[in-house]
């Protein structure tokens, strides 16, 4: 009669089918430490108790399906006839990282949605490579995502928002690679705070604009000034084409990232801009942008005191550092939206020159509105 055991070598533990004198080994996954072994299988004590007895289980089981399988076609389940059906069974499968291979092969993805796709892919596999744990969809359930955010919480130092994408990137491959695998359980759910805005004052935006600059940083200014007077995002900024001015000197697209249309006015500020750089924004890489900013602003001294959130394990951290080294290229987006509101215009208009098309993404500038209203309202003293 066959026999099936459980054994480790070094390490790593694996199935052993014997029958008539010979054997097949194969490698559970599963990797334990000689203390937390008692000779057949794991302790209770052992890290992962039930991860590692379900990586073991589910191997055991496919061995011993493959030799029932032969039993019921009327096949002898000897060694050679167990392992070529065993592998025939996994053949089916295929391997996981060559599934995310196929994944970025077959989808089509923005460059800046690739690279972020494939961070999530690499601390997949580090957190894979650091636990010992072979990625199957089948052991993969909350126990193990909830081990992987410990990991990107403790080891990583992911903030909530970055786990949440993340989280949420991995789980639109599975969904390609498994389209059967109900993955609604495969969530994270963010603590719900305020967001805090960072924008320029019209005081600050104006100081900008007139700075003595050159090189570099006169450049990395005019490409600011013309973000923060046309609401546009940086991508935007970088495909720019003149056909967009209309007659009534409104710019009038289709936006990159959302496909909604916008219609910003084209302000004296952002003619000049374009004028300045042959018709068009200055190009520039974005993380070089970025860079400059933070030297921009710090030249300058744009450096009043600006109060940021940060989320951890659901933990809120409020730190507080000078404007010039939080400013971002999205900042400026940020300052269009946040000024017009506060000279008066409609909420509605701004959301069709900025492009937005609901209420809850403006939610965080209304409040920074109302905020304006409340210190405008506080001259009159009565």
């Amino acid at each position: 009669m066959p026999t099936l055991k459980v054994r480790k070598y070094r390490n790593s533990v694996y199935i052993i089918y014997t029958y008539k004198m010979k054997i097949f080994k194969i490698f559970t996954g599963a990797k334990i430490e000689d203390k937390y072994w008692n000779g057949s299988y794991p302790k209770k004590s052992c890290p992962d108790y039930d991860i590692v007895v379900r990586q073991i289980a589910e191997m055991e089981s496919r061995v011993l399906n493959a030799s029932l399988k032969l039993r019921a076609m009327g096949i002898d389940p000897v060694v050679d006839k167990v392992r070529a059906e065993f592998y025939t069974q996994v053949k089916t499968i295929k391997p996981f990282w060559e599934l995310y291979a196929e994944y970025f092969a077959v989808k089509t993805f923005k460059p800046a949605t690739r690279q972020k796709a494939m961070v999530y892919m690499k601390m997949l596999k580090q957190f894979c490579d650091k636990t010992g744990y072979t990625f199957n969809i089948d052991t993969w359930d909350k126990m193990m995502l909830g081990r992987f955010i410990k990991y990107l919480l403790v080891d990583q130092k992911y903030a909530d928002s970055s786990i949440n994408r993340l989280v949420c990137g991995i789980k639109s491959f599975l969904r390609f690679a498994y389209p059967d695998k109900d993955l609604s359980w495969m969530t994270y759910k963010q603590l719900s705070i305020d967001e805090e805005i960072v924008a320029l004052k019209e005081e600050e935006l104006k100081a900008l604009i007139v700075a003595d600059l050159d090189g570099y940083l006169d450049q990395t200014r005019d490409l600011f000034v013309f973000l923060a007077t046309t609401g546009m995002r940086f991508s935007d900024s970088q495909r720019f084409d003149p056909t967009w001015i209309t007659p009534e000197q409104v710019l009038e697209f289709n936006q990159l990232k959302t496909g909604g249309k916008a219609m910003p006015p084209l302000y004296e500020a952002s003619r000049k801009v374009f004028d300045k750089w042959g018709g068009v924004p200055p190009k520039i890489g974005n993380t070089k942008f970025n860079r400059h900013l933070k030297e921009l602003f710090k030249t300058i001294k744009l450096d009043r005191p600006v109060v940021t959130n940060i989320v951890k394990g659901k933990i809120v951290r409020r730190s507080v550092s000078p404007l010039y080294s939080v400013i971002t290229s999205h900042d400026a987006r940020r300052t269009f939206i946040t000024l017009c509101l506060q000279k008066g215009i409609r909420i509605q208009d701004v959301m069709r020159m900025s492009g937005h098309s609901d209420y809850k993404s403006m939610k965080p500038y209304m409040r920074v509105s109302l905020k304006h209203l409340r210190s405008e309202a506080d001259k009159w003293d009565i």
